[in-house]
């Protein structure tokens, strides 16, 4: 008897298609792709190296007990290529977002002046800073003077950082600098938003890395702005996260005496999210 096995001509595959495919897969994850890639950076601490004010008979300067960090967040330049195989390990890691590189740039788009924008953006950001500092202090303290205050007071030290995202850190640590009360009660905190001079706290780009990013630098609140909240994962754990629309909230919730035994509040939201009604996912 003679078996015959009719599914002999399809145990292997055509020439065509092992040759054809792994070039394709060869060239998809080695050819340039036009995406960018947002990845988690490092928090930087501001005191006492990055941000500082000038003593002088004018200007009561009080000091710090704990610390602010500030947040970043690595973007690939406009100039510089991704490829296939980085957006996959991207995806893989789950530690970074790929998007079109047209969400973040405009056309033509350069190194430098990507980085001159960011810098200016950074200095105008630390100006506004101040100017919303005063007026928070002035607002929720009492009996501070703050006529000898001026923008050459304030002493900033960051390099190869550009962005408007730390105006709510650079103004919640000039109010600790400014302001007897111990606002910080010995905690490591993070922060990112933007800052308006009436204290609106403004959303920024990023905030899921920036959660990881303050994760990493051991930092157990992150405030972030209200209109952050749709861009939050469903869930954070191992940090608290607040939403603030203004910063005279930020204020409020750290003047609260603090221990750390205490019990998280009833205003977590299932997310383990203050101050956002819902969460995106």
């Amino acid at each position: 008897m003679i078996h015959r096995n009719r599914d002999l001509r399809f145990s292997r595959a055509p020439f065509f298609i092992r040759v054809f495919l792994p070039a394709v897969l060869l060239i998809a994850l080695f050819a340039p792709m036009n995406f960018v890639l947002v990845t988690p950076g490092p928090a930087t601490a501001l005191f006492p190296k990055v941000l500082s004010l000038e003593e002088s008979n004018e200007i009561d300067v009080y000091p710090v007990k704990g610390q602010l960090n500030l947040l970043t967040i690595y973007i690939t330049n406009p100039e510089s290529y991704v490829f296939g195989a980085e957006i996959l390990g991207c995806w893989a890691w789950g530690d970074c977002v790929a998007m079109p590189r047209s969400v973040l740039y405009r056309d033509g788009a350069t190194n430098d002046a990507e980085i001159k924008t960011g810098k200016k953006e950074m200095v105008k950001s630390q100006n506004v800073a101040l100017a919303a500092a005063k007026a928070a202090i002035t607002r929720n303290f009492n009996g501070i003077n703050l006529a000898g205050v001026k923008d050459s007071s304030v002493k900033v030290s960051l390099k190869n950082t550009g962005g408007p995202s730390g105006g709510l850190i650079f103004s919640l640590g000039l109010v600790d600098l400014l302001t007897p009360e111990d606002l910080l009660q010995g905690r490591n905190i993070a922060g990112t938003g933007t800052i308006s001079i009436d204290g609106t706290v403004g959303p920024i780009g990023g905030v899921t890395e920036k959660i990881i990013g303050a994760k990493r630098a051991g930092a157990t609140i992150l405030f972030i702005s209200t209109q952050n909240c749709s861009e939050l994962p469903a869930k954070v754990e191992g940090i608290e996260v607040i939403a603030v629309e203004k910063i005279d909230q930020a204020i409020k919730y750290l003047r609260q005496p603090f221990s750390p035994e205490k019990t998280k509040g009833e205003e977590l939201n299932s997310a383990g999210i203050r101050g956002c009604a819902s969460v995106g996912a």
